[in-house]
């Protein structure tokens, strides 16, 4: 043979030998299934596991996408609100210039009255005073009394036909 001599072997190796072979059959039919069993179990929750955090990160993507998108519309809105402010603002400056405006013209409008007014005051108040004067100078004059009523007229004619920018004499 191959040149072993089994005879020289001693036989309680060849027991022991036989004694590992069997007891290796028997754990390999005994213990490889529930081993195999349990290694599949955790390679089947260790993948599950994967599964849910793979799902959880995307849901935290959606969730990071739509609170920036919020947040963008929420700066579209701020820009907006503030451009509106402004607009809102210069309407509001606008018509307050125009109220002061308004008011500054009036008040001119007043005042070009008042002084048309004190104007016409002063030019009758002169009047009376010419009337008066030129009746003393022609009652000097003539040394004689002149009727008030003449001498009203004719001045009243006199300052109409001034005032009214004509000359009547």
């Amino acid at each position: 043979m191959l040149g072993l001599d089994f005879s020289k072997i001693p036989m309680d190796i060849l027991l022991n030998l036989l004694n590992i072979v069997l007891l290796f059959l028997i754990v390999r039919k005994l213990a490889y299934k529930p081993v195999r069993k349990f290694m599949d179990e955790r390679t089947a929750r260790v993948t599950a596991a994967a599964a849910e955090a793979a799902a959880k990160s995307a849901e935290a993507d959606a969730a990071k996408a739509k609170y920036e998108a919020m947040l963008s519309d929420g700066q579209t809105q701020k820009a907006k609100a503030l451009e509106d402010a402004k607009k809102q603002a210069s309407a509001e400056a606008a018509e307050i210039v125009e109220q002061a405006n308004r008011r500054a013209e009036a008040i001119m409008d007043e005042a070009k009255r008042q002084a048309k007014q004190t104007r016409n005051d002063a030019l009758k108040d002169m009047q009376g005073d010419v009337v008066s004067l030129a009746f003393d100078i022609s009652e000097k004059l003539l040394e004689r009394s002149v009727r008030d009523d003449d001498t009203k007229k004719m001045a009243d004619r006199l300052f109409d036909g001034r005032l009214n920018g004509g000359d009547s004499q």
